[in-house]
């Protein structure tokens, strides 16, 4: 699965134009949260890598399995993606 850029220019055009409109900054479905959605990933996606280098270069075995979308469900919301 090919990893997908994040665009910030465009990013920031469409928060922009969100934020004139009177859209809420925060929340699953707020001008930040495709911003925030990226840095998690990539984090993640950074941590699982570090530590898969830590085991191969202590000589354990261990790999990633692959991606798959996930959805996960709260209390309060339902669920979101």
């Amino acid at each position: 699965m090919e990893k997908e850029e994040f665009d910030f220019e465009r990013f920031k055009e469409e928060a922009m134009k969100g934020l004139y409109k009177g859209k809420k900054m925060g929340g699953t479905d707020g001008v930040f949260a495709p911003m925030l959605k990226h840095l998690l990933e990539s984090m993640l996606e950074g941590e699982l890598d570090h530590h898969l280098q830590e085991n191969k270069a202590s000589g354990e075995s261990n790999r990633k399995n692959g991606k798959t979308k996930k959805t996960v469900r709260s209390l309060q919301s339902g669920h979101f993606e």
